[in-house]
């Protein structure tokens, strides 16, 4: 039978074939991973990213607290997972062939490694936050009034008078020229492996801790400038007019296969990551890590307040 001698019923089996296309159950969007590193600021963070995933009807794997720093780099660029936090002075630990020093710059700094890893990793970096989490070292406030100090300069001939000192902080800290070889070198000191105690993660709640409960005589702790417990905590963050450690902004990182199937990712995190100026953040974090809040309810209540997130 041809169809041709037959138009009518052409006309019927395509509309029926044009209406079963309709009808059928679209294929389902593929979820989006989202992961952060173990702290109150990645919890926050990436719980505000899931909330406004969800909010725009997008699938979400979520793997908030998913490891250490390092761990969750070598995740994203194997593709194993898909939306992180990062800061933007990592790239100097990322890419090992950039001048460290763009870093200390916050708008070079980001450029420079968002330029870079859109082209080595196909990795869109975001819009990033105001607030700079920077690393600095830190004393409790009673200890810091005893010995007289208040800055890093201080702290170099407190080591070098040779006094009893213990540093708590993460072993990248530790290694990384930027990090404690930085501040000894900028400040001419040197810590001895018998005055550090390294944790394998970035945690300064836990490194605060220890601090003010003195734990195995630690009396100086590396802090982050976003911590929010500071205060609260009688704890004085040193001055470091040298300036060594590079800009830290918090941003969003997205693999670029998954933007390009989800492309209101671009726009999505903005106005979020833009409105955490430096005191926002620490009043989050705060909320998480001295309060014991839930991150999640902390940053939905967050983006309810700012006109983010509908009921």
């Amino acid at each position: 039978m041809s169809y041709k001698k037959h138009p009518t019923l052409l006309i019927v089996l395509l509309s029926a074939l044009a209406v079963f296309s309709a009808c059928s159950p679209k294929p389902p969007a593929t979820p989006v991973t989202v992961a952060t590193m173990v702290d109150s600021e990645g919890a926050v963070l990436g719980k505000g990213m899931i909330l406004l995933l969800e909010s725009k009807g997008i699938p979400v794997v979520d793997k908030v607290g998913f490891g250490t720093p390092d761990i969750l780099r070598k995740a994203l660029v194997a593709g194993e997972v898909d939306l992180v936090v990062d800061y933007t002075g990592s790239g100097q630990y990322y890419h090992e062939d950039l001048d460290s020093a763009v870093f200390n710059d916050p708008v070079k700094g980001y450029e420079l490694i968002r330029d870079v890893d859109k082209k080595r990793h196909d990795l869109v970096w975001l819009s990033p936050a105001k607030a700079n989490n920077t690393e600095a070292l830190a004393v409790l406030r009673d200890f810091a009034r005893a010995n007289g100090l208040r800055s890093m300069k201080d702290l170099a001939a407190y080591v070098n008078a040779g006094k009893p000192v213990k540093l708590i902080c993460a072993v990248g800290f530790a290694e990384n020229p930027l990090g404690l070889p930085g501040f000894e070198k900028a400040y001419g000191f040197k810590l001895r492996k018998d005055q550090l105690i390294l944790l394998e993660s970035g945690n300064t709640a836990q490194m605060l801790k220890a601090l003010v409960d003195g734990t195995d005589g630690v009396n100086v702790s590396l802090v982050y400038g976003t911590d929010g417990a500071l205060d609260k905590m009688n704890v004085l963050v040193l001055e470091d007019p040298e300036n060594v450690p590079p800009v830290y902004l918090p941003t969003p990182i997205v693999r670029g296969t998954v933007l390009e199937k989800n492309p209101a990712l671009k726009d999505l995190f903005t106005a979020f990551f833009e409105s955490l100026d430096l005191v926002t953040l620490q009043r989050l974090n705060a909320r998480v890590a001295f309060d014991g809040e839930d991150p999640k309810e902390v940053a939905r209540s967050y983006l309810k307040e700012r006109g983010l997130l509908k009921d």
